[in-house]
This record gives C-alpha cells, sequence and structure tokens, in this order.
C-alpha cells in the first residue's frame, strides 16, 4: 500500500539528480513568487514553468492529469466564489441579485486559482522528484534539528499511505454492502463516519508500530549521526540555484524597483 500510494517517483531525470538543498531553493523561492505576485502572466509563467520541470522531469502524464482532477473543484470554488465576494472598482458585468460581478473581480478570481494552481505544482515538483530520506537530510544539512527533518519526512511519506488506508477501508465497506457517498448531503457525511473511524483507528495502529521501529533503531540516542550517502553541491546545483535566484531578482526589480506593482 505504501509504495501504490507514495508521492517519490523514481528516475534519472536532471531535477532527480539535484541536491535537495537546491531544489528547497528553487522551490521556496518559485512560493515566494506565487505570494508576492498576482498578475495573471506571472503565475501563468509559474504554472507553466512547473509543468515543464515535471515533464522534462520524465513525470508521466497521468501523474499530472490526477493532480489537476485532484484540484479542479478547488479552482471551480475559487473561481465561482471570488468574483462574487471582489467587485473591485470596475463597472459590473452582471447581477446575481444584491451582488455585483465585475471584470476586476473575475480577473481576481482567476489570479486566485492560477496561483493555488501554480504553488501545488510546484510543491509536486519537489516531492515527486525527491525521496522522502534524501529530503530529511537536506533539511538537516540546512540547519534543521535531526528530528524535525524527520517529522517533516515522516510527515510526506505516509500522507499518502493514510490516504491509502482509507481508499482500502472504504472498497472493503462497499465490498461488505455498505453504501457510500448517495442521497443528501447529510445521509453522505454520515455514510463516511465508519469509514472514517475505521481509518483513524488503522492511522493510530500504523503510528504505534512506527514509534516502535523509530526506538528499535535508536533514534534519540546521543550519538553522532553517520549516513551512507553524503550529500555534496555540483555545477549543476550552483547553476539550478543561481539561474533561480537571478529570476527571481528580476522579477523583484520589475516589480519594486521599476514601478511595476506586484
Amino acid at each position: 500500500m505504501s509504495q501504490t500510494f507514495d508521492l517519490y517517483l523514481p528516475g534519472h531525470s536532471w531535477l532527480h539528480r539535484l541536491d535537495p538543498r537546491a531544489k528547497l531553493w528553487m522551490v521556496g523561492l518559485a512560493v515566494l513568487v506565487g505570494l508576492l505576485f498576482r498578475q495573471i502572466a506571472v503565475l501563468s509563467g509559474l504554472l507553466l514553468l512547473s509543468h515543464l520541470a515535471l515533464l522534462t522531469a520524465g513525470i508521466p502524464l497521468v501523474h499530472v492529469g490526477r493532480l489537476w482532477r485532484r484540484l479542479l473543484p478547488l479552482l471551480a470554488m475559487i473561481l465561482i466564489l471570488q468574483p462574487l465576494f471582489s467587485s473591485g472598482g470596475s463597472p459590473p458585468l452582471f447581477h446575481l441579485g444584491p451582488v455585483s460581478v465585475t471584470a476586476d473581480g473575475v480577473l481576481t478570481g482567476l489570479s486566485f486559482a492560477l496561483r493555488m494552481a501554480a504553488l501545488a505544482f510546484v510543491a509536486a515538483a519537489l516531492l515527486l522528484t525527491t525521496e522522502s530520506a534524501a529530503l530529511v537530510q537536506g533539511l538537516v544539512k540546512l540547519g534543521l534539528p535531526y528530528p524535525w527533518g524527520l517529522t517533516v519526512g515522516l510527515a510526506i511519506r505516509y500522507l499518502p499511505t493514510t490516504y491509502g488506508l482509507f481508499v482500502s477501508i472504504k472498497e472493503a465497506q462497499q465490498a461488505r454492502g455498505w453504501i457510500v457517498g448517495q442521497g443528501g448531503l447529510i445521509r453522505r457525511a454520515r455514510s463516511y463516519v465508519p469509514i472514517l473511524v475505521a481509518t483513524i483507528i488503522a492511522a493510530l495502529r500504523l503510528s504505534d508500530h512506527l514509534g516502535l521501529a523509530l526506538a528499535a533503531r535508536g533514534l534519540g540516542y546521543p550519538a553522532q549521526r553517520t549516513v551512507r550517502r553524503d550529500l555534496h553541491f555540483s555545477p549543476a546545483d550552483w547553476l539550478a540555484v543561481a539561474l533561480t535566484t537571478l529570476a527571481f531578482g528580476l522579477l523583484l526589480a520589475l516589480g519594486y524597483g521599476w514601478g511595476w506593482k506586484p
């Protein structure tokens, strides 16, 4: 189950070979761009670059499409609701009762949706091409205490496993004749209660086994930790960091130095 729902996809592409610290730096700057800028052109460019990174890294289109399917309900909600609450100063396009929908509101909703999609695919570029162990090692190399880095790595590693537990339990309940997700809203919510209870119990059992496994491997033992394969910055890592930093600096210069408000 853990392999079926694991985020990391093994590969030997340029993005797989980059040092985790270089990828963390690139992702951090990309997230800052997504949060600081609201121009549709900038956010569209960030979304396009994240897709190019995934495709050139050999990530199958089925995984990209799967992420889009997960995002579509949330993006549709943003595109529908945001124009209703962000009128702006432009003339109204049409009215929905007491609410006026304006061009500024529609553009704001589009900007928020692009931001959400871009940040999701930027994070996917990191998680799909970086092993959890390498990510933990990179965080520790950056100065994060090892228990904290291990916690981040375990959270990333076992969130898909927890989702796998939920799917397995749901399918098992359906095979026993339990009807899930049909009827009205309240009935649908109630149909998920037995599945959620079983998932919580299974997750607690998994966390208990994980704690015992970590204790058996000496977690918390006061000794110098060693690694089988250490991380080293290569010229490709320095080039990726330099190009990303240069692009980020140019965007900041456009946004703040030359009067183009982000």
